[in-house]
């Protein structure tokens, strides 16, 4: 039987050959990941005769040792993002070696373990370095190959892409394929599950899926490609996904509670430095109220700094660049988000999160309703001090941008994770840095 099978396989020209370059690089990142095994030996070794000669302690080899346990963990996280583009570079690796890093460290805290803190991070800086070699090596350097066969396929997915206020997507080749020969050296094949099926369409893709090659629907390349969901095909699938993040709501939410707890002794002198600034700057008060959308579409009061002169009948509007209304000291807090620390309150008591979509006046939400599809789902999470569309897109100010946002923001819904939240927080702080998207 298996050598029939074996004959088979040739004769379809889907022998040992037959494999997509997500494998293959899914095999060198593998062989990376056990060369560095090494250089954990190495510091072991090392740091036993360190041991041995007084240096350290006999608990600097033995945290050393179980350093290698994170150290595959970040691997295997890294291999399960293999067949994406390097959309985000820095940013993944950064995640893939922190959070098991992360983990590690509580879980000696919670288990009281006697550890060495010198030796975790020189587990995690050897983790890092290596893992940084290897990605740019084998996955950020290279331009990823889709396959497909109709060209109304690479249309659908153009319409995904181009949207006003986007980041381009990094860079992706798309060829169209007629053979399994013709789809060997491409990461996915794109499939448009709208097309009529047929018995040739049908016989090609089996062959590619026995080829071990990765097939794609349009929407799913499409999010893959922009970190976006493209809106002019939502289904009944995007609340199959959402209802799968239930219980991460509950955790999430004991999460934000100690986040504010832990920020609190810095945010406090902080926050009434800015509140006198701005109290001096102008008359009106420092703080500014304002009813916004939260969760379910329920209404709440956000708090800010006042970073604007006092209009009591301006109308609900779009923050424009260089705007006018904002004043000087505004204009450095709204730059460095300072103007967002008494939100914190918002979080405590429940009414936002820290990672997820920016909340919006009560105004622009009804607007946004009654114009843009599927514009209510976006409050099927909590309300965020940061969310994927702020460090992707920045702030919006037309309503084009506003449906760019949009994708962003069911993209969140549909896809939140502990480790999705840890990204947005490594390119909040990419913000807070840079003053990235400020108006």
């Amino acid at each position: 039987m298996s050598t029939l099978h074996g004959a088979s396989m040739r004769r379809n020209g889907l022998g040992t050959a037959a494999r997509s370059e997500t494998i293959r690089r899914a095999s060198r990142m593998i062989g990376w990941a056990a060369i560095g095994l090494v250089l954990f030996g190495i510091n072991t070794a090392l740091s036993e005769i360190a041991h041995h000669a007084g240096l350290v302690t006999h608990v600097f080899p033995r945290t050393l040792l179980w350093s290698i346990v994170p150290y595959l963990a970040a691997f295997v996280l890294l291999l399960r993002a293999l067949h994406l583009p390097a959309m985000e570079g820095a940013s993944i690796v950064g995640v893939a070696t922190t959070l098991p890093f992360a983990m590690l460290l509580i879980a000696y805290a919670g288990f009281h373990v006697e550890y060495s803190r010198g030796a975790v991070l020189v587990g995690y800086i050897t983790t890092l370095a290596w893992i940084w070699f290897g990605y740019r090596r084998y996955v950020q350097k290279y331009v990823p190959v889709f396959g497909y066969m109709e060209p109304e396929t690479l249309q659908h997915l153009n319409r995904i892409i181009e949207m006003p206020g986007a980041t381009p997507p990094g860079a992706t080749r798309f060829e169209q394929i007629n053979s399994i020969e013709d789809a060997l050296h491409c990461d996915g094949i794109l499939v448009e599950r709208g097309m009529t099926a047929d018995p040739a369409r049908t016989r090609l893709l089996t062959q590619y899926k026995m080829g071990h090659l990765r097939m794609y629907s349009v929407e799913r390349i499409g999010e893959m490609l922009t970190g976006r969901v493209g809106l002019d095909h939502i289904d009944e699938n995007f609340f199959d996904d959402y209802a799968n993040h239930y219980l991460f709501d509950y955790a999430k939410r004991l999460i934000d509670i100690a986040g504010v707890v832990v920020l609190a002794p810095l945010a406090l002198p902080v926050g009434l430095v800015v509140a006198l600034t701005v109290s001096l700057e102008t008359p009106g008060g420092a703080l500014f109220r304002q009813r916004r959308v939260g969760l379910f579409g329920k209404p709440f009061t956000m708090l800010k700094f006042r970073s604007m002169g006092v209009d009591k009948h301006a109308p609900a509007q779009f923050a424009a660049r260089q705007d006018p209304r904002v004043t000087r000291v505004g204009r450095v807090i709204r730059k460095y988000r300072l103007d967002e620390i008494p939100q914190l309150w918002n979080v405590l008591v429940g009414d936002m999160s820290f990672i997820g979509p920016r909340p919006e006046q009560v105004p622009m939400v009804d607007e946004f309703t009654e114009s843009i599809a599927y514009y209510p789902y976006r409050h099927l999470v909590r309300p965020g001090l940061s969310g994927w569309a702020q460090v992707q897109q920045g702030y919006v100010g037309t309503h084009a941008e506003t449906v760019t946002k949009l994708s962003y923001d069911l993209y969140y819904v549909k896809h939140c994770s502990f480790a999705l939240d840890l990204l947005i927080a490594v390119k909040t702080v990419r913000t807070l840095l840079t003053g990235y998207g400020a108006r």
